[in-house]
């Protein structure tokens, strides 16, 4: 896919999005867009098919042709290459155009040709080879759900917008790579997995931890003929091995019926044939779907810590999978049996990859004796490796990944690599980058010692460790604590000092003023109590300040936040297409505003990274770019705590700054509002209050901009705006100088006891 063609994609995505957001939950229309993203797929795959077989012919488009008889044998030629069939006006083009056509000329009703479609694609593979792989496939697409609409006629409505916006996307697949759709489909799970959270973790690995996994598997190997997950989710760990290797045939298991679906379609989206894949719906530790097979590569990412029967199931005592390891992984944690299940599927020359937990190198009872028998017993284990923090989404605690193999080529030794350091932040989670990835696999080809990073341990080392797996025990990493230079450090605390003093001075006079006491001390949680104190009081009217010559203010006002602000369009770029090193345009992300950024937002205060460069921005025009007072509301969040939250631009230093996913921009077309005054009205407990009332959806939150006009914000006069800011302002810097007070009074101290 190019990058032209994946900006476009994007843009439809967010377009959808925002149609939907709010009727349902994040992870709910992810759903209903990658079925109507497979239908495309279908679709555009029979076009191209049949326009194929009718170029002898003297109707050229499939989109035209009439004649039954060769529909009918289109159906079979089709039936046996592609695995179904759509007749030409059950396309998706076709459907669209009429679901938003002119009432006027035609109805525009097309619920029920859509429904029949979708259930068309699936018996039209009844007594076919591909019956199994398109059965039910579209169960999840629901298009009675009164989330789309109350009536028959909104839902109607909202479901032709939703493919109007798919159907501007040309994806050119006689002309590009087999697979554009299919990398579509995968950057979509990966957005909505970092949307949903724990529901989308349980299904998706990360694309750079699956690439760690499917390089090292296929090290020296260009054809693979049997790839196998035992928990294979949508399927991403599978198709990213065939993309470092040809692939035979793919197997999997997944217990989660939605996933499951997603896991087949993704198959068909990467063009793999139904007679290549075999994915089954069912628990793979008591229900195990292939365990006639073996295969020349296994892969997974099992859920971590599962519960499973273990012992309560009497049979799994004398299952050939876990009899001879001398006990059952604990019932309350399932990866050893995940390993142990994986370690019976894999071929005597191949090679096994496994996402675990960190606690399976080093829990003892059942686990450190099934871990002791793989090591001393069978000599499986080929390399440890350990990876950062808040890779996955749903969790934060770190991974490893543990390779194996039954027939090694340094058996006498385990390779211990400490990757955990290494990673980029990339808002709330951590991320590889392509040169982490590259050297992890580099230095597992190497096989040799690196300082702080990698060890080449004797199994002899590993047996006087009692086969604890601990990275730590093997892999240095310890750093020399840096040498504090407390002349330097007592140097800034006196700064700190003389500026603490100032800002003191300037809280007094406005306590003074409104006949409040002094915020003291160096108590950070009550001089946050303290603001937040103050804040309820100005904003309910308790406290009011008075005018220069001692006048009282004019009353205050009511007014709708539209009648002072002007919403602008957002842009839709993702985490992937900014980076924190370089470029001419930088981008505020929702998740930054959720989690670092202050609401008084100054440039030269905040990290906050750049669009890349590759990026066109050419079709932006000017007054989308972020201005000095500008409000950027957080339009989406998993809590109510953090949905629209809101930043104020104070400076910008002169530079790019664009407003991106899942933000709102609003700016000032009044001049009865002061630059300033916005961040902290926006966070009163009275605007909180009504923002958390209109924000909608299941599992993520989510708010309109037409529903945002309509907040009332309390509105003084500008000058007494100005008195309140000013005020609130001085307290957060007396709160941040505090705090850095603190770190270098820490610092110090350090430094004295070195």
């Amino acid at each position: 896919m190019t990058e032209e063609q994946k900006q476009r994609l994007e843009q439809q995505l967010w377009n959808i999005a925002n149609e939907l957001r709010g009727k349902m939950g994040a992870d709910e229309f992810r759903d209903y867009i990658l079925g109507f993203i497979f239908y495309k797929y279908l679709s555009e795959k029979q076009h191209l098919y049949a326009d194929h077989l009718l170029e002898t012919e003297e109707v050229k488009d499939y989109a035209a042709v009439t004649d039954e008889e060769l529909i009918e044998a289109i159906k079979d030629e089709s039936l046996i290459k592609l695995g179904y069939f759509l007749r030409p006006n059950e396309l998706f083009e076709a459907i669209t155009m009429r679901g938003n056509a002119d009432t006027e000329g035609e109805s525009n009703f097309i619920l029920e040709d859509l429904q029949a479609i979708l259930n068309g694609i699936e018996q039209s593979t009844m007594g076919t080879e591909s019956e199994d792989d398109f059965n039910q496939l579209f169960e999840d697409l629901d298009l009675g759900s009164t989330k789309l609409g109350r009536s028959v006629d909104a839902r109607n409505t909202l479901i032709a917008r939703v493919l109007s916006h798919l159907n501007k996307i040309d994806f050119a697949l006689e002309d590009s790579e087999s697979d554009v759709l299919g990398d579509a489909y995968e950057y979509l799970i990966a957005q909505f997995a970092s949307g949903a959270g724990k529901k989308a973790g349980e299904f998706y690995t990360p694309q750079q931890v699956s690439k760690v996994l499917a390089k090292i598997v296929t090290l020296d190997k260009s054809r693979i003929k049997s790839a196998y997950d035992p928990a294979c989710g949508s399927g991403s760990l599978l198709l990213r091995i065939a993309r470092e290797a040809d692939v035979g045939e793919f197997f999997g298991q997944e217990l989660n019926r939605t996933t499951y679906n997603l896991a087949r379609m993704n198959m068909i989206l990467h063009d793999v044939h139904y007679s290549r894949f075999d994915i089954k719906q069912e628990d793979t530790l008591e229900h195990p779907q292939h365990l006639d097979y073996s295969f020349d590569v296994v892969v997974a990412n099992p859920p971590f810590s599962a519960k499973w029967k273990g012992k309560d199931n009497p049979l799994n005592e004398t299952d050939d999978r876990f009899s001879q390891y001398g006990a059952l992984a604990p019932t309350s944690k399932a990866d050893f049996a995940f390993v142990q299940h994986m370690l019976y599927q894999l071929n005597e020359s191949g090679t096994m990859a496994v996402v675990l937990p960190h606690g399976v190198l080093f829990r003892g009872a059942a686990e450190g004796k099934i871990r002791e028998y793989i090591i001393k017993e069978q000599n499986f284990l080929d390399a440890v490796i350990g990876l950062p923090a808040n890779l996955f989404y749903g969790t934060s605690i770190p991974a490893c990944i543990l390779i194996l193999k039954k027939c090694r080529v340094h058996d006498d030794n385990i390779l211990f690599i400490d990757a955990s350091a290494e990673f980029e932040k990339v808002g709330n989670q951590n991320a590889l980058t392509d040169d982490h990835v590259t050297k992890i696999v580099e230095t597992y080809t190497q096989r040799e010692t690196l300082d702080k990073y990698a060890y080449v341990a004797p199994l002899s080392e590993v047996a006087e460790n009692d086969y604890n797996l601990n990275i730590p025990r093997y892999v240095d990493t310890f750093e020399e604590e840096e040498v504090v230079d407390i002349e330097a450090v007592a140097a800034e605390l006196k700064a700190l000092d003389g500026a603490m003093q100032k800002t003191d001075a300037t809280i007094a006079r406005f306590c003074q003023e409104l006949g409040v006491p002094l915020p003291v001390g160096f108590n950070l949680p009550l001089l946050k109590r303290y603001k937040k104190g103050m804040m309820q009081r100005l904003f309910s009217q308790e406290l009011r300040f008075k005018g220069d010559q001692g006048n009282d203010f004019p009353d205050w006002e009511e007014k709708r936040l539209g009648d002072f602000y002007e919403f602008k369009s957002t842009n839709s770029l993702s985490r992937d297409k900014l980076n924190y090193e370089s470029g001419e345009v930088r981008n505020i992300h929702y998740g930054d505003i959720h989690t670092k950024f202050k609401p008084r937002f100054d440039l030269l205060q905040e990290d906050i990274p750049f669009i890349n460069k590759g990026v066109d921005l050419s079709k932006i025009a000017s007054d989308k770019y972020c201005q000095v007072g500008d409000l950027v509301i957080a339009d989406a969040s998993e809590d109510y705590d953090d949905i629209g939250k809101t930043i104020e631009l104070i400076n910008l230093n002169g530079e790019k700054v664009l407003a991106g996913l899942h933000t709102l921009l609003a700016r000032i077309s009044s001049n009865d509002i002061y630059i300033g005054y916005g961040a902290f009205v926006m966070a009163c407990a009275a605007v909180r209050k009504q923002i958390k009332t209109i924000a909608q959806g299941k599992k993520v939150l989510g708010i309109s901009v037409t529903r945002m006009e309509e907040i009332k914000l309390p509105v003084p006069s500008p000058d007494e705006q100005k008195k309140i800011a000013d005020f609130l302002s001085s307290i957060d810097q007396k709160i941040d100088l505090v705090s850095s007070e603190i770190d270098h009074t820490k610092t110090f101290k350090t430094g004295l006891l070195q």
